[in-house]
């Protein structure tokens, strides 16, 4: 089986990496952790400098969060092959856009469960992936907080 794990720096995702660890797998099973940097788009001619920079941290940041994900994985999965990337575009997109070249059985991935306002403008990458994607999708939800 082939799991696609979407994830970012967020408590939900964190709740997605912890419900794969928490599972019991095929043996022949393979890992796929990505993370989505999401383009801005730059109005004018020029690319500012601190523009540049700051996508440049995004981009370490996101790497460093595949990596120690790889990193859990691999301790509760030393058989199976785990690998990683991060990704540049639209997250639907681009989440879609992997599972269907990787082949996945599985996209996992977290929603932050917003609701009413906050989700018509913000839009929803689970809902989206849900809805369009190839194959079956977990979408672990956020624990409420009231």
């Amino acid at each position: 089986m082939k799991v696609l794990i979407a994830a970012e720096e967020s408590e939900c995702s964190r709740r997605a990496i912890q419900a794969v660890l928490e599972r019991q797998w095929p043996e022949d099973s393979q890992f796929r952790v990505i993370n989505v940097c999401e383009s801005f788009p730059v109005l004018g001619a020029k690319i500012r400098p601190a523009y540049v920079m700051a996508e440049s941290e995004m981009l370490r940041q996101k790497k460093s969060q595949v990596r120690m994900d790889i990193v859990e994985l691999r301790k509760v999965y030393p058989v199976n092959l785990v690998s990683g990337d991060v990704l540049k575009g639209d997250p639907c997109a681009c989440i879609l856009e992997e599972a269907k070249d990787w082949g996945a059985d599985l996209i996992i991935l977290g929603t932050h469960g917003r609701e009413g306002i906050s989700r018509a403008f913000l839009g929803s990458v689970a809902e989206g992936v849900a809805g369009s994607a190839g194959c079956s999708v977990e979408v672990v939800k956020a624990k409420r907080t009231h």
